[in-house]
């Protein structure tokens, strides 16, 4: 059965092997393809806008709470 889910092979490495900077254009990639703001992120991960912003930046190192809480906010509405 076939999930449509993506490998974590579909993710390329960020060139720098920076994973703050690779998460930083995934997420606003991510966040810019749903037609979310930062404050709609943020609303919707349960994060502080300024955690947001400093995924963003490149600024926040990937932890798994950080990334569950992502994952969450970063989920198509049905």
């Amino acid at each position: 059965m076939d999930h449509a889910r993506p490998l974590i092979e579909d993710f390329p490495a960020h060139p720098d092997g920076d994973p703050a900077a690779a998460l930083a254009d995934a997420v606003r990639e991510r966040r810019t393809a749903l037609g979310l703001s930062v404050p709609d992120l943020a609303e919707r991960s349960g994060l502080s806008e300024r955690q947001v912003r400093a995924v963003e930046l490149g600024h926040a190192m990937p932890t798994l709470p950080l990334l569950t809480a992502l994952s969450a906010g970063l989920r198509p509405t049905p």
